[in-house]
């Protein structure tokens, strides 16, 4: 009797769900590099983004090593982006970039929620508030009739090329999730991100809100993700052979 009654609900694990939003984001870039015409590969790929930032808001709370998993998303980060300059001279930051100043904000957030010393809870508070400063000038927000100072720093930024993936709400979407401790909670709080980054890109960046749909299905579990520095070598490697297919039809 309990074991008909114990039918088993279609869930998703954190590694199953990185998975997806690997898939989406290779079709997004396969769009991006040899389809730039066609949207649906853009439209597809719009739902990497929100699944890898509500794993990185689990991943910063679950983590045993904050340091290593830290050092590993902005390491693999500044490799890229040194790569992206050398190859296109272009300071465009990737994604871990912006994935790795947001686990910084989150593990602020949670040496103020734990510390006990005042001094280090003022310099943790002092550091971040300073650090988000910075996040905003660099990323300024743009949105219709919302004005904020600072607009030209911002634009000495951007004569540089300079900015990061996604922009100041997508540095704190991640941690946006972090904050809320119900399931419910956190995939408002990433919706109320991705109506913000929605409004501030534009296009087709509003179908991001389609990730919602897979997150919902996420048991709370991490998964078996086959070797714990897969997801970060992937982002690399798949932009290499891609960026080198490119190369190869255009010598042909």
């Amino acid at each position: 009797m309990n074991k008909i009654s114990e039918k088993k609900h279609f869930r998703l694990d954190g590694a199953e769900l990185k998975l997806i939003a690997l898939a989406a984001m290779t079709i997004d870039h396969i769009g991006l590099i040899f389809f730039p015409g066609l949207s649906v590969f853009r439209i597809i790929g719009r739902i990497a983004y929100p699944i890898f930032a509500y794993m990185i808001a689990e991943g910063c709370r679950y983590t045993r090593n904050k340091k290593r998993y830290l050092s590993s998303v902005f390491g693999v980060g500044l490799l890229c982006s040194a790569v992206n300059y050398l190859v296109e001279r272009s300071l465009y930051q990737c994604i871990l970039i912006t994935f790795g100043c947001s686990i910084l904000i989150i593990f602020a957030l949670d040496t103020l929620q734990k510390e006990n010393a005042r001094r280090k809870k003022v310099l943790t508070a002092a550091g971040a508030a300073a650090f988000l400063i910075f996040l905003y000038y660099v990323n300024g927000i743009s949105l219709p009739g919302l004005s904020l100072p600072g607009g030209r720093i911002r634009e000495i930024f951007l004569e540089t090329g300079f900015r990061m993936d996604y922009g100041f709400f997508g540095i704190l979407s991640p941690a946006a999730v972090w904050m809320v401790k119900t399931k419910t909670g956190k995939l408002a709080a990433l919706a109320a991100g991705l109506c913000m980054i929605s409004g501030e890109i534009g296009g087709v960046q509003i179908f991001s809100l389609a990730a919602l749909i897979p997150l919902a299905f996420y048991s709370g579990r991490r998964g078996k993700t086959g070797g714990k520095n897969f997801f970060y070598v992937y982002y690399p490697a798949h932009l290499a052979v891609l960026y080198g297919i490119a190369q190869l039809i255009q010598t042909v």
